[in-house]
């Protein structure tokens, strides 16, 4: 599974069409024959609404068909799409162009049709999911994963970071064979002992060039991402892969230890003991802060108030209630909403608005249960960065 980063939702945010359709299911992780009887059977579901919709939008019978083909094509594909899903699969259909990405977070089956996409789930997938990484590393294989509080997703790395020491720089050291003293070195650092090289400084310098190239791969890969980096390695390696590393979500705890035959589930648990935390302070804080503001106007939680903020870029912090949609329309020249009882034709969900602007402005998005809303009742607050007028 590749990364879904920040980048293409800023791609996905900017495409408005006519009937753009966009569809989520939950998926099985198993290849096998009944989890893609499982995933098929949740797609056909989601493509005959999304059919009725369409209808309901005008378009002609041979119309859907032709619009809907690329995404019915996926339920005959073989075992090998099927195979490579994670928790999620959001798919997308605009124009004549079909988009899906495997996403580590559960969501609830949905189809929504509308002259921009439905991104409100991955909004919150970048932020407000307890979103990490894990990188197993060693001198002779690197594993890396996607993680929330509740999943793990392999993430394929061929191509950009190299498997093993070996392939990085051409030289052997076995990392069973290092040893480790304490106390010795320069600056008190530790010694490494192994075949392939000479001198500890050597042997170190090898693990760096290693370590850099791990790095180089690393940034390609992460790009504009910033979500918490957890690195599994034995206690001697940190400091070397630290002083080679460019990621500034890389977190100063690592897992100790050579984990490469470690249960990775346990390897999740451990990396989510050190990342819960910085997520529960964040969203404390604006907690905290929503409080704090809301008796002096830079926080809300009416809708006619919230949306329109969030619209223009206001919103520091959304809150938006799991589950909850708000039909209508914005009038830019007012800068108010109306809003409707049902989803119509001419409408939209004014809540994924908000969600998808608060994204692009740098703002972050918390889609949470109703027990766990700032306010309760209220289907979306804010925190704001200025005092609204």
């Amino acid at each position: 599974m590749d990364i879904f980063k920040k980048s293409e939702f800023l791609k996905l945010a900017d495409i408005h069409e006519p009937h753009c359709v966009s569809i989520y299911i939950p998926t099985e992780r198993s290849g096998g024959e009944e989890a893609r009887y499982k995933n098929n059977t949740r797609l056909k579901i989601q493509l005959k609404e999304a059919s009725n919709q369409l209808q309901g939008f005008g378009l002609a019978k041979s119309e859907i068909e032709t619009y809907l083909k690329p995404a019915y094509e996926l339920v005959d594909s073989d075992n090998n799409f099927w195979s490579k899903q994670s928790d999620s699969l959001a798919l997308f259909l605009y124009a004549d162009k079909m988009e899906y990405y495997s996403l580590p977070t559960i969501v609830e089956e949905y189809t929504y049709i509308s002259n921009q996409l439905y991104l409100q789930p991955l909004a919150n997938l970048l932020h407000g999911s307890g979103r990490h990484f894990i990188m197993l590393l060693s001198l002779n294989d690197i594993s890396f994963f996607e993680a929330t509080e509740h999943t793990l997703t392999v993430v394929e790395t061929e191509g950009l970071i190299p498997e093993s020491m070996t392939e990085a720089v051409g030289t052997e050291v076995e990392e069973s064979s290092l040893q480790f003293r304490s106390g010795h070195g320069e600056q008190g650092e530790a010694l490494y002992h192994g075949h392939g090289v000479g001198s500890e400084t050597e042997k170190k310098e090898e693990i760096s060039k290693y370590f850099n190239a791990v790095n180089k791969g690393l940034m390609e890969m992460l790009r504009d991402e910033n979500a918490p980096l957890v690195v599994a390695c034995v206690d001697y390696l940190f400091p070397i892969y630290q002083k080679n590393n460019s990621y500034k979500g890389l977190q100063d705890q690592h897992i100790s230890g050579n984990h490469e035959h470690t249960d990775v589930l346990k390897v999740k648990e451990l990396a989510w003991d050190i990342v819960k935390d910085q997520f529960n302070a964040e969203y404390e804080q604006a907690g905290k802060r929503y409080n704090e503001y809301l008796d002096h106007g830079k926080a809300a939680y009416n809708p006619e108030d919230v949306i329109p903020a969030a619209l223009n870029g206001q919103a520091e912090s959304l809150f938006i209630k799991r589950g909850e949609h708000i039909w209508g329309t914005y009038q830019q020249d007012t800068n108010k909403i109306a809003i409707d009882a049902i989803h119509k034709v001419g409408n939209t969900d004014l809540l994924n608005k908000a969600a998808v602007e608060t994204v692009k402005h740098g703002g972050s998005v918390y889609v949470v249960d109703e027990e766990d809303m700032l306010e309760k009742g209220s289907s979306v607050s804010a925190v704001f960065r200025y005092t609204m007028q």
